[in-house]
C-alpha cells in the first residue's frame, strides 16, 4: 500500500490575519482536501498546531507559500507564523517554495486572470470541488471573503505545479 507521501502530495497555505486557508493537491488539478483554520485570537501557537496536524495527517512532499520576506505586504505576526510553518515542514523533510504574487499572476496570464478574483474564478471553473465555495467580488471598502484563502492557496499550487514537470 502507498503512503500518502509516496503519492508526492503538495499543500498549498495561504496565511490571513485570522488563520489560514489550505488546499491539499495530489496533481495539477486535483485537489483532494481543503479548508480553512481560524482563531478568533489569530494565536501564531494555535495556528502552528493545527498546521502540525494537518502535517501529521496527510504527509504532504511539499508546502507552498506565497512569498512572505523581504519586500511584501505581510504583517510580522503573519512572517513569523509562515516562518514556523517552513520551519515545520523542513523538519519533516518537506520541500518548501515560496512564490511572489507576480509570478502567480504571471501564470494565470495565459487565462487571462490578473486579480485574486478573476484568478479565483480560473480556479474554480476548473476545479469544481472547489466552485461552491467562490466567494463574491469584494468591493474596496470590505474585507476580503475568508474564503479567498481558499482560492489564493490553490492559485500557489497551481503555480507550483506550472513549474514542476514532473505532474
Amino acid at each position: 500500500m502507498t503512503t500518502l507521501k509516496e503519492k508526492g502530495l503538495v499543500l498549498a497555505v495561504h496565511p490571513t490575519t485570522r488563520g489560514f486557508g489550505w488546499v491539499l493537491f495530489e496533481g495539477s488539478m486535483s485537489a483532494v482536501d481543503w479548508g480553512i483554520a481560524s482563531s478568533k485570537r489569530a494565536s501564531n501557537a494555535r495556528l502552528l498546531a493545527r498546521f502540525e496536524r494537518l502535517l501529521r495527517r496527510y504527509e504532504p512532499a511539499a508546502l507552498v507559500l506565497e512569498e512572505f520576506e523581504g519586500q511584501t505586504r505581510k504583517v510580522d505576526r503573519i512572517q513569523r507564523l509562515c516562518r514556523g510553518m517552513v520551519h515545520l515542514a523542513a523538519c519533516a523533510g518537506m520541500e518548501t517554495p515560496a512564490y511572489h504574487r507576480r509570478v502567480i499572476r504571471t501564470v494565470f496570464a495565459s487565462v487571462g486572470a490578473s486579480t485574486r478574483y478573476e484568478i479565483a474564478q480560473a480556479i474554480a471553473q476548473r476545479i469544481d470541488a472547489l466552485s461552491h465555495r467562490m466567494p463574491r467580488c469584494r468591493r474596496v471598502w470590505e474585507k476580503p471573503d475568508h474564503r479567498q484563502s481558499l482560492f489564493d492557496a490553490a492559485a500557489l499550487a497551481v503555480t507550483y505545479f506550472a513549474f514542476n514537470e514532473r505532474y
